[in-house]
């Protein structure tokens, strides 16, 4: 017969088990349920810079960023320079989503139709000139009407890297200018084509108050080998809050892969926002 002490010490023996079982299998859930793939850097030319997180660039007090046809922005975000300066997603403890547009040309306007059927708040950046926002600020002005975040492409939307500061300073100028020109806003978010980034293209985007914006997952709808269902698995392969998503308004299949991705992404339990819905805290 087991003595009194053994039969206290077993028993404390087995709530100290239990109890240590009990947490590793919580933490596990809440790792489960956090999990998120990384970045496929595979898809951003961005020149060498590390990921970096900004949580808290604005907030635009538009609300769940769920209302496509809602009014714009109310209150126009301002560049911090306390903040990193290139971002890469957005916050990543809310299942929110951003959907980034870029270029403008060859548009397929089939895009716009589905954001505004699907009440899909969007960002997007406009190429300033070369027939784009100059060319046609009605359909710019209707996209901000809509509720769209419309940001700049830059105005000739060539390669930066490849110039000196001063034009890339004059180029980012240009494209924020001519945005504000038929938006009213000058919102403070600048695409570089391409993706390359390089210190003079960090320093003229600065000077002119504005984050440059890279992505987390693409289309990959700018390669004509390309096909729809490439394009839906790229962006739900490593799906993750705070996703910025690129793709483009004349991008091979965009229209096809994007009406299945947005009930999909409803589906898995994310919500779409604009880039300051989803960059606010």
């Amino acid at each position: 017969m087991k003595s009194n002490a053994s039969v206290v010490l077993l028993g404390a023996s087995r709530r100290v088990i239990f109890s240590a079982f009990l947490v590793l299998a919580l933490a596990l859930g809440v790792l489960g349920l956090a999990g998120c793939g990384k970045p496929n850097p595979s898809r951003s030319a961005e020149s060498g810079h590390s990921e970096q997180q900004d949580e808290t660039a604005a907030s635009n007090g538009s609300g769940s960023g769920n209302t496509g046809d809602s009014a714009a922005v109310s209150a126009v975000p301002v560049f911090d320079p306390s903040k990193p300066e290139v971002i890469h997603r957005g916050n990543p403890n809310r299942p929110m989503v951003a959907l980034t547009i870029d270029d403008g040309w060859n548009r397929d306007d089939r895009i716009f139709d589905l954001l505004r059927a699907q009440s899909v708040p969007a960002t997007t950046f406009l190429i300033g000139g070369r027939g784009v926002a100059e060319g046609d600020p009605a359909w710019v002005k209707s996209l901000d009407d809509a509720g769209l975040e419309v940001c700049s492409h830059t105005y000739d939307h060539y390669k930066l890297t490849d110039h000196p500061e001063e034009y890339i300073a004059n180029d980012i100028k240009h494209g924020l200018d001519v945005i504000q020109s038929i938006t009213g806003k000058r919102l403070p978010y600048m695409r570089p084509p391409g993706g390359f980034v390089n210190e003079a293209v960090i320093q003229a985007a600065v000077e002119n108050h504005c984050y440059i914006v890279m992505w987390t997952s693409a289309f990959g709808d700018t390669d004509e080998k390309v096909t729809a269902d490439q394009e839906v698995q790229s962006v739900l392969a490593n799906l993750c809050n705070g996703d910025i998503i690129l793709c483009h308004w004349g991008g091979y299949h965009t229209y096809e892969a994007m009406s299945r991705l947005i009930p999909e992404i409803r589906a898995r339990g994310y919500e779409f926002g604009t880039l300051s819905d989803v960059l606010a805290p």
